[in-house]
């Protein structure tokens, strides 16, 4: 996990350098060190000396606990910039839309709202 958080680091650094159209593309960072506290704040710490755009909060599976998950979702809200967008990658349970709000994630990436529109339902 450590390796693969260092290799997005060098690599956040190469779509930085390669990105060319300013005026109507972003690049965010996908934190990763999955249940690793320590290794979550590397990524986190390295990303925000970056000033990028917005960020990404990956790095989990979606196996873990609820309070695995969210113990790592609040880590990376807590020290992420609070005026740029937080988005969470690969939600898909309704309470995880719910805590993860209130944590403070801005955006999603979940296929459990559309899915459960298909059929005429609609959370409220």
């Amino acid at each position: 996990v450590e390796e693969a958080t260092y290799r997005t680091i060098r690599w956040i650094d190469r779509c930085i350098e390669a990105k060319k159209r300013t005026e109507d593309q972003n690049v965010f960072g996908i934190i990763q060190g999955g249940l690793y506290p320590h290794i979550s704040e590397i990524c986190l710490d390295e990303f925000i000396k970056r000033d990028l755009p917005g960020y990404a909060i990956g790095g989990l599976s979606g196996g873990e606990s609820k309070s695995e998950f969210w113990k790592i979702v609040s880590l990376c809200t807590d020290k992420l910039p609070k005026n740029k967008p937080r988005y969470l990658m690969g939600v898909g349970f309704p309470v995880d839309l719910v805590v993860c709000v209130a944590l403070g994630v801005d955006m999603f990436d979940c296929v459990y709202p559309t899915r459960t529109a298909r059929f005429g339902t609609a959370l409220v």
